[in-house]
């Protein structure tokens, strides 16, 4: 009998840690627009509504908001858009959604979220209204906090930025 319970115990304990291991096949992607992509992609996704400008040998980061107009197209519901390139590629995604645009917590918002980037709700990490993910050199974060927030960021290509900020 306490054989058959340590066994079964085993193979519980295995299937749950196989079960919580992330992994991603691409980067990850929000409204379409997927980590490293290059300025002409990134433009062919987001125009007519947006024309994404930035330079493309060093860091610049594109920002644009719809605080007055509200956005349209594929963009309805983003208050603002942060879109950080590295040498030509986007290293990072953030949106600021318009308050009480789908998502009435914390939790549906992360449920949309883990539709729209493949990152399963299992893999979020939440704490005082703030929620934080990491797979496979990937991070997110995500709150409701002033209204629906997300980021996604390429870890790898981020060390890199700070360096290239150094000077190293």
């Amino acid at each position: 009998m306490r054989l058959t319970l340590f066994i079964l115990s085993i193979l519980f304990l295995s299937s749950y840690s196989t079960a919580q291991e992330c992994t991603v096949t691409e980067p990850p992607r929000l409204m379409n627009l997927r980590l490293g992509m290059t300025l002409s992609e990134v433009n062919s996704v987001t125009r007519p509504d947006l024309k994404v400008k930035a330079d493309t040998e060093g860091e610049e980061t594109f920002f644009k908001n719809w605080i007055k107009k509200p956005a349209k197209g594929r963009l309805a519901g983003v208050r603002a858009i942060y879109l950080s390139f590295f040498r030509g590629r986007l290293y990072q995604i953030e949106l600021f959604y318009q308050e009480g645009y789908r998502w009435q917590d914390l939790e549906s918002f992360l449920a949309g979220i883990a539709a729209d980037t493949g990152f399963a709700r299992d893999f979020w990490k939440v704490k005082n209204g703030y929620a934080k993910a990491t797979c496979e050199g990937f991070s997110m974060e995500a709150d409701r906090v002033l209204g629906a927030h997300v980021q996604i960021t390429d870890d790898a290509v981020m060390e890199a930025v700070e360096a290239f900020r150094k000077g190293s």
